[in-house]
């Protein structure tokens, strides 16, 4: 594939499912957050328009197998693929077991690459794409599916449907309507697609990180327990590239609805199940004065202390000029999953 060039090789973009009729297995259970069920096509739909995006800007040609809002046939969509022999088929799905919310720990969870047993070049394909799903947003790799399905055994080229997610999966499913999420799933897909072709990902604008003003002052520290991801801004799908490894520690200056930033103003997220281990910043041990012998001789009056608040979710709930009073207020904050904390200097 070395010698093939971008602008020859096509890419077939299939948009799993239509936006009706919504029956259960294409959407979501009810989301009492938002109001309204999420069909699945609403994700699938996006991804595809964002793969689209990506791919032409590659330099790809891409053929849609299901335009437009229509449920199409499984048939038709191959045979879309199959007539224009494009060169890869990319089928975009979201997944679901049993249609409910179990409950954080009981629900399925994870992306996962499903292909045709005979393996091959869809094989090798699947297992690039889930190296880079498994860069961004946390979620469970679930691994390569060989299974009979029919736009994977039908196709006549390499060929992969995508599960990268769970509709029954409270926290997955809100994913779905993450315009980040979207993108960065769309992103992540073209760089596999340009590597398994061995042509270069054409990347666009990479997100810059804003660093903390220097009032900020460090509210702890946080030392990695597995390999995170680093994110520009407090938002999933403005990840920077940059990965913190199990057993790093770094210093932490403000957090935001479960959102770490760091003294350099990119974040890590901690929102789901467990990143690392914040341990807040220690108080000082204020010790007792020491019995004289002899009166004390005047000393320089040292400088006034410098007043530092604590703001938690936009209200003053403190100002402190002693370390520890600071510590106190933040580690009470923390007890009550704040979403936003900061420390300034008055």
């Amino acid at each position: 594939m070395s010698n093939v060039q971008v602008g020859d090789i096509e890419i077939g973009v299939d948009d799993g499912h239509g936006l009706a009729p919504l029956t259960p297995g294409k959407r979501t259970p009810f989301i009492q957050s938002i109001g309204r069920f999420i069909p699945e096509n609403e994700f699938n739909k996006a991804v595809a328009a964002y793969l689209i995006v990506e791919l032409k800007r590659c330099g790809f040609k891409v053929v849609e197998t299901a335009p437009g809002d229509a449920d199409h046939s499984l048939a038709s969509r191959v045979k879309r693929a199959n007539d224009a022999k494009v060169d890869l088929f990319i089928s975009i799905h979201y997944n679901a077991i049993d249609g409910k919310f179990d409950g954080p720990g009981k629900d399925p969870e994870g992306f996962s690459a499903h292909i045709d047993p005979s393996g091959g070049q869809s094989e090798v394909f699947a297992k690039i794409a889930l190296k880079h799903l498994a860069k961004g947003t946390v979620q469970k790799n679930r691994g390569v599916v060989k299974q009979q399905l029919y736009v994977t055994a039908n196709t006549k080229m390499p060929a992969v449907l995508f599960e990268l997610g769970f509709m029954d999966n409270s926290r997955e499913a809100l994913l779905m309507i993450d315009k980040s999420f979207q993108q960065e799933c769309a992103q992540e897909l073209v760089m596999a697609v340009c590597e398994f072709f061995k042509v270069p990902y054409a990347s666009a604008q990479k997100p810059q990180a804003i660093k903390p003003p220097a009032s900020m002052v460090k509210l702890g520290t946080a030392k990695m327990i597995r390999d995170v991801p680093v994110y520009a801004s407090a938002k999933f799908g403005t990840q920077t590239g940059a990965r913190l490894k199990k057993g790093d520690v770094r210093h932490i200056y403000l957090i935001d609805r479960g959102w770490y930033q760091l003294f350099s103003g990119e974040f890590i997220p901690s929102n789901y199940e467990k990143n690392f281990d914040f341990e807040p910043v220690p108080s000082k041990k204020t010790e007792p004065p020491k019995v004289q012998s002899k009166p004390s001789e005047a000393k320089p009056v040292a400088p006034e202390k410098t007043i530092r608040r604590v703001i938690v979710d936009g209200k003053q709930i403190g100002a402190f000029k002693e370390e520890s009073g600071v510590v106190k207020a933040v580690s009470d904050a923390l007890s009550k999953d704040p979403k936003n904390i900061k420390v300034e200097e008055v």
